[in-house]
């Protein structure tokens, strides 16, 4: 599962870096901002067909690839 989010990550944020940092805060690398994690969440939901709270998208939960995939899998995706 962390090579996909790693995989949306890049296409979202349009740098290939995130997979050499995948514990890097986003944000404060200025590698995703508001706008880029509404279309981050959208492509989660369709990738992983899940849907997202508004609770959900806490920028603490989305802030690193591996935070991503603690959200993922506590929405109960799995692989």
């Amino acid at each position: 599962m962390l090579d996909k989010i790693i995989e949306i990550l890049e296409n979202v944020c349009e740098t290939d870096e995130i997979k050499d940092i995948p514990d890097e805060d986003l944000f404060e690398a200025g590698l995703l901002d508001s706008l880029a994690s509404i279309d981050l969440l959208i492509k989660l939901e369709d990738e992983f067909e899940i849907s997202l709270n508004p609770s959900d998208i806490a920028r603490e939960n989305i802030s690193t690839a591996y935070n991503i995939v603690k959200l993922l899998e506590n929405k109960g995706v799995t692989g």
